[in-house]
């Protein structure tokens, strides 16, 4: 079994705030926590955290990457958060907003947020090129602890929701027989859906999320799909796997929408609203064009948000020197290393 390492924080009071990896050992601190719902996903991932920590006839799979971190106060869990990967690759780990229980203690929120993120991403047998971190945009808390430990933000997102659309988008018997052009994902039509969402994507999110097949599968289901006319993808609707416990779906248009598919695109959003269950349209707030469009469709704000990332390997590139700038000496230097070739880890500041 590894060694256990947990990051503690201690107020001036002497209020000590303990923060660990969920693990079977906690499960005395579970039974006294009255969410039924909550308690029954707390046993569930301490059962795999437990397991994955034995490492019992588990040596030849990949590490398991689906944490859940907690606050320990007393014999009390009074912060949580989730960590989980966003692609079949693990290389872009989500880390949920932090959930705080009972905060009694002397630590302000704001503490045990830092505590809960600063231990997530040191855990040492993780490694990963980036992590994401989803913000209200008024969680000032939340962004600003983010941006003390590292994280950059990557730009904003704005979900939407459906209200009245049955008397505000009138049926268009035209945009009615070309609706059938809305397909779901499949293996026929997988690998061009695929290219459509990577080459709609900006050169950074289509690095640090790097989809392939699976991962646009993963986001599959009854009301995802994609509207194809003429063999080519017009846009398209995926299940977004950042918000667990949302039926959130990442709304795409192609970069070159010609403005005589709006009456489909209308139809189309109508008849997602119409489905069940509720559910809310993602679009990044740069799409203006698209924005602008369902404005019109008089779909209304829900909330913004602002994507951070934390991306290591976007962090060692910023602090190399230019090749063109160094001597030859020092070039020859790099290619023959004497000290130690492996990368050090990235440092953290302790307050």
């Amino acid at each position: 079994m590894k060694k256990n390492t947990s990051y503690s924080f201690q107020s001036k009071k002497g209020m000590e705030v303990i923060f660990e990896e969920l693990h079977i050992r906690h499960i005395n601190l579970l039974i006294d926590i009255k969410n039924k719902e909550l308690n029954n996903w707390f046993l569930k991932m301490a059962i795999i955290n437990t397991f994955d920590d034995l490492k019992i006839f588990l040596n030849s799979l990949k590490k398991n990457k689906n944490k859940c971190i907690i606050a320990i106060h007393g014999k009390e869990i009074i912060g949580y958060l989730n960590i989980f990967p966003l692609n079949k690759k693990e290389t872009c780990l989500k880390i949920t907003k932090p959930k705080l229980i009972n905060n009694k203690c002397s630590l302000t929120d704001k503490q045990l947020t830092l505590g809960l993120i600063k231990k997530s991403i040191s855990i040492n047998d993780i490694k990963t090129s980036s992590w994401i971190i989803n913000a209200d945009i008024n969680n000032v808390d939340l962004i600003s602890t983010s941006r003390e430990l590292g994280f950059q933000p990557l730009g904003e997102i704005i979900l939407w929701y459906g209200s009245n659309l049955n008397k505000s988008l009138k049926q268009n018997t035209n945009a009615y027989s070309l609706i059938n052009e809305f397909q779901n994902i499949n293996k026929q039509n997988i690998l061009k859906i695929v290219n459509f969402i990577r080459s709609n994507q900006s050169p950074l999110i289509r690095n640090l999320l790097d989809f392939d097949q699976d991962d646009i599968l993963k986001r599959n289901n009854s009301k995802s799909g994609a509207l194809i006319y003429e063999n080519s993808v017009l846009c398209t609707i995926l299940k977004d796997i950042n918000h667990q416990k949302e039926e959130i779906y990442t709304l795409t248009i192609s970069r070159y929408w010609d403005k005589r598919f709006d009456s489909i695109l209308k139809e189309f959003i109508k008849r997602f609203f119409e489905k069940s269950p509720v559910s809310y349209l993602k679009t990044y707030k740069e799409n203006s064009q698209l924005n602008l469009f369902l404005e019109e469709c008089n779909l209304k704000e829900k909330n913004q948000e602002i994507i951070l990332v934390r991306n290591t390997i976007v962090k060692n590139e910023a602090k190399q020197v230019n090749i063109i700038n160094q001597s030859l000496e020092s070039i020859f230097e790099k290619l023959s290393p004497q000290g130690n070739p492996y990368p050090s880890p990235f440092p953290l500041k302790t307050k």
